[in-house]
C-alpha cells in the first residue's frame, strides 16, 4: 500500500465519522438559521472528498506515491512522543471537568514542555503555570467564557 492510499482511506473513514456525528447535533430553533451543523458537515464532506481524490489518484501509475513507510523503527522517539502526548491529552480531557481548568492545564503543559524541552524543569514549570494563568485570565475573566471550575477556581473572587 502506498502513502496516498492509506491516507485517503483514513481521511474517508475519519471524515465519515465526523460527518455522521455532525448530523447527530441537535437542531437549533433560534439564533443562527444555519445552526451548529453547517461547519462540521463541511469539514466532514471535504475530508471525505479529499480522501476519495487520493484513492482515485493512486489508480493512475504516473501519479502513484511511494510505498508506505511510517518509520516506526527509525523514528521511534518521535512516535513515542506522539503516543505519550495522545495519552496525556486524553487524560487531560477526562479530568478537566472534575479538577477544573488550572490544575490539569498546568500539568499537561508541564508534561508536554518537559517532553520537548528536556532538562529545564524550572523553565518548563514556569511556562506551564504562566500559560494556564494567562489563558484562564483571558478566557474566563476578561472574555467571561465558561471554563471548568475546580477547587482553585472556586476560591477565586471572580
Amino acid at each position: 500500500m502506498t502513502m496516498n492510499l492509506i491516507t485517503g482511506i483514513i481521511a474517508v473513514a475519519i471524515g465519515g465519522i465526523y460527518l455522521v456525528t455532525a448530523m447527530l447535533l441537535p437542531e437549533m430553533r433560534m439564533g443562527d438559521r444555519l445552526g451548529p451543523k453547517l461547519f462540521p458537515s463541511i469539514v466532514g464532506i471535504l475530508a471525505i472528498a479529499s480522501g476519495i481524490v487520493l484513492v482515485i489518484q493512486e489508480r493512475k501509475p504516473e501519479k502513484r506515491s511511494k510505498k508506505a513507510d511510517f518509520g516506526f523503527i527509525r523514528h521511534k522517539e518521535v512516535w513515542l512522543k506522539i503516543l505519550l502526548t495522545t495519552i496525556v491529552g486524553i487524560a487531560y480531557g477526562l479530568v478537566m471537568d472534575s479538577l477544573g481548568f488550572l490544575i490539569p492545564t498546568t500539568l499537561f503543559m508541564f508534561f508536554i514542555s518537559t517532553l520537548i524541552n528536556k532538562g529545564r524543569l524550572i523553565q518548563n514549570f514556569l511556562l506551564a503555570v504562566a500559560f494556564s494563568v494567562i489563558t484562564y485570565g483571558v478566557f474566563a475573566v476578561a472574555l467571561k467564557l465558561s471554563l471548568p471550575r475546580g477547587f482553585i477556581e472556586q476560591m477565586l473572587p471572580f
